[in-house]
């Protein structure tokens, strides 16, 4: 690539300009400021005018090679100024040639010229108009020998021009040691980078997609918690795996990563993301009831699937018209699948229809099921 000519890109973007519009319009089109222009031949024509150059700020860090300086990105802001053939910019004649070049402006919206200081520019040249308001054309054209014209303004962008700077390449480190006595085995890359977790909140049963980079087939296992899970499919940037119907883990929030086996049988990790386990909750069974004055109290049954063990938190909520009645902590199960609530005597519930919400180590089960607490 001789990026050495982009040295250049200023003038190319400026003549390329000059010729298009010259050829679209058929008016004789010069590249001056407005005062000289006008001071020339007495015969219609378009003058282009660079009255600015910014530094892209959404490019500014972008580097046509990775690891090496970033180049130059401009945006070229230019003014077009139209002359009749006495050289005034505030005729009827003159509006027509203005009109002329800006409907040609934005047919030309997409430019790329073939000469050798744009060439290389990795797209192409971006035409948009800009607002040119009373403050900036007076501005521009203040001078005891320049003349307020009526002129349109627009912007070029991005104009590449890339420094003349030696790379910083080096050979690719693949072992660490002597020659047949290598130590440590070097990757050529960072290894699976997890970026995203579907769903992120599951139950028991469901099928969990991980995908990022470097994600492929060469990934086996992957790991919810302590909890290990074989691959079940697999693609390009993303594998599945199956979460069983017994799993080794509690309810509640986990890390999820995948793992790569390594020649050495080591594995190699990828970055975390958090997922949810959550509790699947199937029915509850309410127990006899007894009267503590005009309330009520007993037990109710919750039967389900990692409902919690004896280490986890486990609470049970009693919902009713909007808000919580009664919140009690309750005990687990080694097996998880069931758990026995106990209103007592000191906490009985006026008669009515309660909603049981079940939160297992932060996790809420789905289901919420209904309670008749009646007699």
């Amino acid at each position: 690539m001789p990026l050495l000519s982009t040295h250049e890109a200023i003038g190319a973007v400026s003549e390329a300009l000059r010729s298009q519009l010259e050829l679209r319009t058929s008016i004789l089109t010069t590249v001056s400021r407005p005062e000289v222009a006008a001071n020339g031949d007495a015969i219609p024509k378009l003058n282009l005018f660079l009255y600015q150059i910014d530094f892209d700020p959404h490019l500014k860090n972008h580097s046509l090679d990775d690891g090496q300086p970033a180049p130059l990105w401009l945006v070229l802001r230019y003014l077009v100024t139209a002359y009749d053939s006495s050289l005034d910019s505030d005729t009827v004649d003159a509006h027509r040639m203005l009109a002329r070049a800006l409907a040609r402006l934005q047919e030309m919206n997409f430019l790329a010229p073939a000469v050798p200081a744009l060439i290389d520019n990795p797209e192409p040249l971006k035409i948009s108009f800009d607002n040119a308001d009373v403050d900036l054309l007076s501005k521009v054209m203040q001078g005891s020998e320049e003349k307020y014209r009526i002129s349109a303004a627009f912007q070029v962008r991005p104009v590449l021009i890339a420094p003349d700077v030696t790379p910083s390449y080096a050979p690719l480190v693949l072992t660490v040691g002597p020659p047949g006595a290598e130590g440590v085995l070097v990757l050529p890359s960072m290894g699976p980078n997890l970026k995203q977790v579907v769903p992120s909140r599951f139950e028991i049963g469901a099928t969990i997609e991980f995908s990022g980079d470097n994600i492929n087939g060469g990934i086996e296992t992957v790991y919810i918690g302590s909890m290990e899970l074989p691959v079940i499919a697999a693609r390009e940037g993303a594998v599945r795996a199956l979460v069983p119907a017994a799993p080794t883990i509690s309810a509640g929030v986990h890390t999820a990563v995948v793992a790569k086996l390594l020649a050495s049988g080591r594995q190699q990790l990828s970055n975390p993301q958090l997922v949810t386990l959550l509790p699947s909750l199937v029915a509850a069974v309410r127990g006899p009831l007894s009267l503590n004055g005009s309330n009520l109290f007993g037990n109710v049954t919750l039967n389900g699937e990692r409902l919690g063990g004896p280490d986890d938190n486990i609470l049970v909520a009693f919902y009713r018209e909007g808000q919580i009645v009664l919140n009690l902590e309750v005990n687990g199960s080694v097996a998880q699948t069931s758990v026995q609530v106990v209103v007592t005597n000191n906490k009985a519930l006026p008669p009515g229809i309660y909603y049981l919400i079940v939160r297992v180590n932060g996790a809420q089960a789905q289901l919420t099921p209904a309670v008749e607490w009646i007699l």
